[in-house]
Formats: structure tokens, sequence, C-alpha cells
């Protein structure tokens, strides 16, 4: 486990390569993120705690990384890094911690529809793997007029919403739906934003009705 001092000197010591005076302390954030306040040549970081387990390689490898951000220089994760954030043991660690601070996160049992099933019907299409690993599934506690489902990648959990637990609620839409996150979780974490994007809407867009469900969903007030 990384200590706050460790945290922190790794931290400044990479603040000093970069000539900017650092301080770095953990907390407790819903999501695994990194904050900074800074001015020209002073920065202090706020950094999730989800990452207390990572090497020190790691934990060094993501100062670099931020700091070359803030001075506008290309610097990618290293491999160790992204082999850690993207393991099992990254998700063992956090996972439950992650949903237990997401008040966002309900049960995985719906009141009227079941994602069970829904996977089920996405395994015998064969549209998914037999074994989803890591990645659990939940309905959100509160209908919301946004999103159909959201999800996080490196903690492997997907929330759908639920104003499409409803006995209204097309099969093949909820597939959908669940099928495109699963679609995000799998996707390369390598790849930037629009890269990704592009890689799941290539696996949904083959999916059966497609331009149909996009208009069930919008005229239902879902967004992606």
């Amino acid at each position: 486990m990384v200590t706050s001092e460790e945290l922190n000197m790794t931290f400044q010591k990479v603040g000093n390569d970069f000539g900017i005076e650092t301080k770095a302390e953990f907390a407790a954030f819903r999501d695994l993120k990194i904050k900074w306040m800074r001015t020209y040549k002073w920065a202090e970081f706020t950094v999730s705690d989800f990452l207390r387990e990572a090497p020190l390689e790691v934990i060094e490898d993501i100062a670099v990384t931020i700091f070359s951000k803030i001075k506008g220089i290309e610097h990618e994760y290293s491999e160790e890094t992204v082999e850690w954030l993207t393991s099992d043991e990254f998700v063992e660690i956090n996972q439950p911690v992650y949903i237990a601070r997401d008040m966002r996160i309900g049960s995985d049992e719906g009141e009227h529809k079941s994602i069970e099933d829904s996977l089920n019907r996405l395994k015998d299409r064969k549209l998914i793997s037999e074994d989803l690993g890591k990645i659990r599934l939940f309905w959100s506690k509160r209908t919301s007029n946004e999103q159909s489902a959201w999800s996080s990648m490196l903690m492997k959990v997907i929330t759908v919403n639920a104003g499409l637990d409803s006995e209204d609620t097309p099969d093949n839409v909820l597939d959908f739906v669940i099928l495109r996150q699963i679609a995000h979780v799998d996707s390369d974490f390598r790849k930037n934003n629009e890269d990704r994007k592009q890689a799941v809407l290539e696996t949904v867009q083959i999916y059966p009705g497609f331009d149909s469900i996009q208009e069930w969903l919008e005229e239902h007030g879902f967004s992606e």
C-alpha cells in the first residue's frame, strides 16, 4: 500500500523534474480521478485513493503523465501502468468500494425487467462472451431522463437507467443498451476516447433494428 507520505514524495520528485513545487494527498473520490490546482511554479494534487494499492512505479508514471499534460508534452501511460489499471487485481481491490460509494447504483434485480435474462439473450445470439469476467450490472436507484445506461471501464461496473425497468421497454431495447455498455467496458483502454467510441459504435451498429432502437430511446428521452 502506498502511504500518503510516499505519494507526496513521489509527486514532489516528479514535480521537481518539471520545475514545479508540488504537494499531493489521497482523497476518497467516487471515481478514479486526480484533481489539481496550480500556478506557474506550484501545484497541489488530490489523488483518488483507488490508487493506494498501485506500485510506486505506477504512481510515478501517472505523475509524469499529468505533469507532461500540464506542460503540453505528449506522454502516454507506460505498459506497466496500463497493465495494472486493467488488471483483475485492480478490480478485486477497488470494485466493492466503488459500488459502495456510487449512490446512483441500486439493485441487480428489476421489478419488470431482468438484466440476467437480457444477458442470456445476448449470449444465446453470440453477441457477448459466455464469461463476462469481473463485469457487474445493476439498475440505477432512480429514474433519470438522461443516459440509458453508464459504466466504468476500469471498475467494470454497468448501471442501467431504472427508467428502462418497465413493461413498456421492448426486450431488444434493453438488450441493445446493455450490449453497448459491455462493448464500452471491453474496449481498449490504450485508445483515446474518440477511438473507443468508434470501436463501440462498430460493435453495436450490427445489432438488428439499430436505427429503430435509437429512435425509441430518443423518443423516450434517453441519450446514449
